[in-house]
């Protein structure tokens, strides 16, 4: 199928038409724009369709998902209180988002963010006690804290 152009000259060197020139059309009017969010008519973000961060490679179904979050929630009390933040972490999409977007998940998300946070506060203090503070903070009492003392005292140092 070949379209022809009536009243234009073709160029004689290469047989083709003059490009045609259009002026564009004027831009359509906008719509007014819309008020900008404030207290009275913010809206929350949509709840996420995932509850993890892994998006559709995750858990299928809500219920797996808690069963997730319940194990990593409890295991973190054995000891264990880095399996809190990786809780945290992994269901992040339900930590930040509102409490009816996955109420059975979501206790056991925030129950680990919190105690993530409570654990790693209590070991910065227990850290700086003994950093800062050391023998003004203990008196005498601190030769008897310090690990190699007591290993002196044992007699588990003659070897090396």
């Amino acid at each position: 199928m070949e379209v022809v152009v009536v009243d234009e000259e073709a160029d004689e060197e290469t047989g083709l038409h003059p490009r045609q020139t259009q002026t564009p059309p004027p831009p359509p009017l906008s719509p007014p724009s819309p008020p900008r969010p404030t207290r009275r008519n913010h809206r929350p973000p949509p709840p996420p369709t995932w509850p993890t961060v892994d998006g559709p490679l995750g858990p299928a179904t809500e219920e797996e998902s808690a069963s997730r979050a319940r194990a990593f929630f409890r295991y973190g009390f054995l000891c264990l209180p880095w399996l809190w933040a990786i809780n945290a972490f992994y269901f992040w999409p339900v930590l930040k988002s509102s409490y009816s977007s996955f109420p059975r998940v979501r206790p056991y998300v925030v129950g680990s963010a919190v105690g993530f946070v409570v654990f790693t506060a209590v070991l910065l203090l227990w850290a700086l006690t003994f950093a800062i503070g050391g023998e003004h903070l203990f008196g005498h009492f601190w030769g008897d804290l310090l690990m190699y003392n007591v290993a002196d005292k044992l007699g588990l140092t003659g070897f090396i």
